[in-house]
């Protein structure tokens, strides 16, 4: 399933190692390299984003969405600033709301990576976790998971519920209401609507996001497969049909939610 993960080093050079052996998964098809991008703090504590990769071409934005946003999440003003370059909080238009990383994910990354140190942050797919634990104690790093999709999911289908119970308790509450009091909520109405209406094209706007991530992480991955050995193609092709079949799912439900 598709991760953002966090490996954090003590130096550059266990960075780019880290990095190296990521690229080498994503080769021989054991995972799915989306984006990536090497963070250091210097003695300070100031961030840094020292490499992005993987974000590029047709599907760059799409494709580096969470990595920018979890750099900005982690790193501040600054790192808002580096996300926006690589396409990320940029995509996000500033809201890190719906970002899909939770609170004690952040602080737990935040926590690690003290100065002097590196991480290497990437967006994946992997059907488990020994691969990527292998690569990480090769190199003397300490890594994180966040399933960030789910979470994203759940806020944007539990807040647009919350939107039409709201909605529906407004209306009911006009159509019991004395004459006066009716009166009030009548013109309270179109104050309503207008609220909830940018509440959910904010929300519908995340929904798209998450789609075009979903077509182009299925592009990358297509991608991938005329130039890959045998076996490394059947685990691509394999990991493109698990991921279509869950982006048309959840693309009917949003369909659906937004209808």
């Amino acid at each position: 399933m598709d991760k953002e993960i966090v490996i954090i080093v003590n130096n550059e050079n266990a960075a780019y190692s880290a990095l190296k052996a990521l690229k080498a998964l994503d080769d021989e098809g054991s995972i799915e390299l989306y984006a990536s991008s090497v963070i250091a703090k210097d003695a300070n504590g100031v961030a840094t984003v020292k490499d992005t990769r993987q974000v590029h071409g047709p599907w760059g934005t799409a494709l580096g969405l969470s990595t920018g946003a979890l750099i900005g999440l982690i790193a501040g003003p600054v790192g808002v600033a580096i996300g926006a370059a690589i396409g990320g909080a940029a995509g996000l238009g500033g809201d890190l709301a719906y970002s899909g990383f939770a609170g004690e994910f952040v602080q737990g990354v935040s926590a690690r990576l003290a100065p002097g140190k590196c991480a290497v942050c990437a967006s994946i797919w992997e059907d488990w976790t020994v691969p990527v634990d292998a690569a990480v104690t090769s190199v003397g790093g300490e890594i994180l998971r966040q399933s960030t999709e789910d979470v994203v999911i759940a806020q944007i289908r539990a807040e647009m519920q919350a939107l039409k119970e709201e909605q529906a308790q407004h209306e009911a509450e006009i159509a019991r209401a004395s004459a006066e009091v009716k009166t009030k909520l009548e013109a309270k109405r179109e104050e309503i609507r207008a609220k909830h209406t940018a509440r959910r094209e904010r929300l519908q706007k995340r929904a798209q996001e998450l789609q075009a991530a979903w077509t182009a992480k299925i592009a990358s991955i297509e991608a991938k497969v005329s130039s890959a050995n045998a076996e490394a193609k059947a685990r691509h092709e394999q990991h493109m049909e698990k991921l279509g079949r869950f982006a048309e799912l959840q693309k009917q439900s949003f369909r659906e939610l937004f209808s």
